[in-house]
């Protein structure tokens, strides 16, 4: 068995895998990008501001301004480094949205409405948690209005043409309908 810190030790870690298990995902995301949270746990505990991020494969949310730490960049150029407070990620579980309407933490639940909408729905008050408009913005482009579509990009009327109508009858006997009846060919 080679040491651990040696290199031939590194190789047999990589041909056997990772030891770190991957978490198990959330099926029902609450907290999606632009709500406003608040920390449970933590030295920000009680504070909110706003998620700027969601990592749904790590169960991780990233929220504007705390759980910051300082991140060091390095001197480049003319520029001679400094620190940057960066944002690390909490745990879904350390964050609960708020109520918009008395602006305190709530637990959240699914509902329909009579059209069929799905929504969010406060479970202490019962009111109803707007999705923010944040959520509907991609990063490439903010509205689906504003991209601009390019050579290889499927237009609209092509998307919407109809190329197939089905039918009742079995498979051969839609090909012969078709084709119409052929002479035998012997």
């Amino acid at each position: 068995m080679p040491r651990p810190w040696t290199a031939s030790a590194r190789r047999l870690r990589s041909l056997r895998g990772s030891k770190r298990i991957p978490p198990e995902p959330i099926r029902r995301w609450k907290v999606i990008r632009g709500d406003l949270v608040e920390v449970l746990v933590g030295k920000d505990k009680g504070k909110q501001a706003k998620v700027i991020d969601v990592d749904r494969s790590l169960n991780r949310v990233f929220v504007k301004g705390l759980n910051t730490h300082q991140r060091y960049i390095p001197p480049h150029g003319d520029f001679k480094g400094s620190f940057m407070a960066s944002e690390a990620p909490l745990h879904y579980s350390n964050v609960a949205l708020v109520d918009p309407g008395d602006m305190k933490a709530t637990k959240v639940g699914f509902r329909y409405l009579d059209d069929g909408e799905k929504v969010r729905v406060s479970r202490r008050t019962g009111r109803i948690l707007p999705k923010p408009v944040e959520s509907t913005e991609r990063r490439d482009f903010k509205t689906r209005t504003g991209y601009v579509e390019g050579i290889k990009d499927t237009t609209a009327d092509q998307v919407t043409k109809r190329t197939y109508t089905p039918s009742l009858q079995l498979f051969e006997e839609e090909i012969l309908s078709k084709l119409g009846p052929q002479p035998p060919t012997n």
